[in-house]
């Protein structure tokens, strides 16, 4: 709290990145704790909570605090009546109980290799897709994940295409929370946590350095979706009487998924 934020930073964040820069008093733990977490379950809508403990921010000098939540309607909802449970093989000798969405016989966006199976679900703003990386191996999520640069997403997404297909894939709810200081250091970013650190503009204070980087993720996936008008657009784009077998994705062991805008990366994770 003895730092005196520039305004012009505070602008800079605000007006660039919805963010919020604040000086608060790390001397009174509990206060300063309540007070960041009740500001990221606002931003959120009450969907991530608790992003710090008091713990977290007790003798700490700056903390970065980043926050992701994500919700959106799928352009083609999945039918909850259809939603069954089933057994999902985390591994060779875990199995657990989960729910499946299930769509039979309907045109999705998917592609498949080798490698992997990917299915590709819009939701009501098309730039926006849910993507789902099944291995082909019930347990070989690590082989696909170390093939997986960046190039390799982007042609696999750019060879999807609609496909007659029947789906069953988990609904989910992750949240993860990560302490960044360790990952940031080891990749090389370095400096703005040690007292050499040079970080202008922020402050006309005594040098400041950053302390601590805590990230929080949360997605959810689940039947809600789409207004009648598009589900009746779900059912327009059916051909009768097809004579071809459908394809089918059956997402019943690891995978990766990715959340894309104009199949550009935002947002990557794996389910488990």
């Amino acid at each position: 709290k003895q730092f005196s934020i520039e305004k012009h930073f505070a602008d800079t964040i605000t007006r660039n990145y919805e963010a919020k820069v604040e000086a608060l008093d790390f001397g009174s733990a509990e206060l300063t704790a309540q007070k960041i977490n009740n500001f990221v379950s606002d931003v959120t809508e009450g969907k991530i909570k608790d992003v710090v403990t008091e713990d977290t921010v007790k003798d700490t000098f700056s903390l970065m605090i980043n926050a992701i939540y994500f919700t959106a309607k799928w352009w083609n909802a999945f039918d909850r009546s259809s939603s069954r449970n089933g057994t999902f093989h985390s591994s060779a000798n875990k199995q657990k109980q989960i729910e499946y969405m299930n769509e039979k016989e309907v045109n999705r966006y998917y592609v498949e290799d080798e490698d992997m199976q990917a299915l590709s679900l819009p939701y009501l703003d098309t730039s926006y897709a849910f993507n789902i990386l099944l291995p082909r191996k019930r347990f070989a999520l690590d082989e696909l994940r170390m093939k997986l640069n960046g190039a390799a997403i982007r042609r696999v997404l750019s060879q999807l295409k609609s496909t007659y297909i029947s789906i069953s894939i988990p609904k989910m709810k992750i949240e993860t929370t990560l302490k960044l200081k360790g990952a940031l250091m080891a990749i090389g970013v370095t400096e703005m946590f040690s007292d050499s650190a040079d970080l202008p503009g922020i402050t006309r204070s005594s040098p400041l350095k950053v302390s601590s980087a805590v990230h929080k993720a949360l997605i959810e996936v689940d039947e809600e979706g789409t207004t009648a008008a598009a589900a009746t657009f779900s059912e327009m784009i059916l051909v009768s009487g097809r004579l071809d077998w459908p394809k089918e994705i059956k997402a019943d062991h690891p995978f990766i998924f990715i959340l894309t805008k104009n199949n550009s990366p935002l947002f990557m994770g794996q389910f488990v």
